[in-house]
């Protein structure tokens, strides 16, 4: 009966790839010889994409005020002007670290002091692309991003709502691209 019970469980999830599978196991060795400010620098690459590579400095954990709670995360950003910028996405952030298995109490951004420099000569150091100015959403797809983010808490909202309009404007420009090449 025991052996049937696994067969049920393990036959109600998808099977992985072989490359994740071997990626889990290898993080999770890593993980083990690492320190915990190095996991949460891990988290933090892993849970987020390259503007947020491209500004953060360095990464560390803090204890939480409240007794028991998860530590806090603190975040070193090479502007203040992009600390204010992520500190608005901050409910984003938590939920991405929590996506990927890390669970922080809060998160900090804090502007480095000589990051700018770090952070510059990094971004100088990659050949950009110029930025394309994105399309404009219609009316219909405007409505559409407003219906989409209507349900989501309204301390997340705003941020959804810019995120969403965002990729539906990629989106387009992208698509528009694929009909000129095509």
């Amino acid at each position: 009966m025991a052996d049937d019970a696994w067969k049920l469980e393990f036959d109600a999830e998808p099977p992985s790839a072989v490359s994740n599978l071997m990626g889990e196991v290898i993080d999770d060795r890593l993980s083990r010889k690492m320190s915990a400010n190095q996991r949460a620098a891990t988290a933090w690459y892993r849970a987020n994409g390259d503007r947020e590579r491209a500004h953060t400095t360095g990464v560390f954990l803090k204890r939480a005020r409240r007794q028991g709670a998860a530590p806090v995360l603190c975040v070193y950003i090479d502007s203040h002007a992009m600390a204010i910028d992520f500190g608005v996405n901050k409910e984003i952030y938590l939920a991405r670290l929590a996506n990927v298995g890390f669970e922080v109490s809060g998160i900090e951004f804090l502007p480095s002091r000589d990051g700018h420099k770090k952070a510059a000569a990094r971004r100088e150091s990659k050949a950009s692309p110029k930025r394309e100015e994105l399309p404009e959403l219609t009316p219909l797809e405007q409505a559409e991003v407003d219906a989409l983010v209507a349900r989501l808490p309204e301390s997340i909202r705003a941020a959804a709502h810019r995120a969403v309009s965002l990729s539906k404007r990629r989106d387009k420009l992208e698509n528009a691209k694929n009909r000129e090449q095509g």
